[in-house]
């Protein structure tokens, strides 16, 4: 398999064991785990020391949550372009709908409420943002655009998507969500913070509108809004659309991206 450091930020360490250090899929796995239960310091602050840290290293970097378990092996990691970015989850604005990719059991954190959510993929699909919950990048991308990196004023929300936004529009770096089998234990309400997430992110992208996982991203998103609403536990299409809720589940809107800071 091709040289991959799995990056897990920690604040519960039980979790984490049972995911990762026990998990026998992730055996010969280079994971990298780093305790925030003292300082809890934003994701993108420390994703960017460990970019610094392995940027001359030739190897993969899985940047994923503690509440993330991978239930099939990571050989499709062999097959993958490097020159892309990548995540297991992940939107599109298709036919006035946001639309999901990455076929995944979501639940809470003890696995009740467990739904399937995300169009299943079996082979890479580009997608306009990624979900913080996983983001694979290749170290040599990394080195050939110094840009590409987390911005550090987005500490839980959002900065994957904001990641992606930077990756297109910025550097002209197609995101895409890669099939893997995976359950991620983290339902939730949204937040403040991401909410003040949302407006830096429209000041700093005036022109852009994208999809993702809770709300559409950028300056001109009222644009999208026109088609279709995002709401808190539930979806709102306009018009409606029985087939698109169906798929979903609810899912949309009650994903939450902030557990590491409740």
């Amino acid at each position: 398999m091709a040289k991959l450091k799995i990056i897990t930020v920690v604040i519960d360490p039980a979790m984490y064991e049972r995911f990762f250090s026990l998990n026998p899929v992730l055996k010969g796995c280079d994971l990298v785990s780093i305790d925030n239960r003292q300082f809890n310091r934003g994701l993108p602050i420390i994703y960017n020391e460990l970019i610094a840290r392995y940027l001359d290293e030739d190897c993969w970097l899985l940047f994923v949550h503690e509440d993330y378990e991978i239930k099939a092996g990571l050989s499709v990691v062999d097959t993958l372009d490097k020159t892309h970015v990548y995540g297991t989850f992940g939107l599109n604005f298709e036919n006035n709908s946001p639309a999901p990719y990455g076929r995944h059991i979501c639940s809470n954190k003890d696995g009740s409420r467990a739904v399937e959510v995300g169009h299943v993929v079996s082979q890479p699909v580009a997608v306009q943002t990624l979900d913080c919950q996983s983001i694979l990048v290749h170290t040599t991308l990394l080195h050939k655009n110094p840009q590409l990196r987390f911005d550090e004023r987005l500490t839980f929300d959002l900065y994957a998507e904001d990641f992606c936004i930077n990756a297109k529009h910025k550097l002209g770096i197609t995101s895409m969500v890669f099939p893997l089998t995976f359950q991620h234990y983290s339902h939730g309400s949204i937040t403040d913070r991401y909410h003040s997430g949302l407006r830096y992110l429209a000041e700093k992208y005036p022109d852009v509108a994208v999809a993702g996982s809770c709300s559409f991203i950028g300056g001109r998103s009222a644009d999208l809004e026109k088609y279709f609403v995002y709401g808190v536990g539930q979806v709102q299409p306009k018009p409606a659309s029985p087939t698109f809720l169906s798929r979903l589940k609810g899912y949309l809107g009650r994903f939450r991206r902030g557990h590491y800071n409740p």
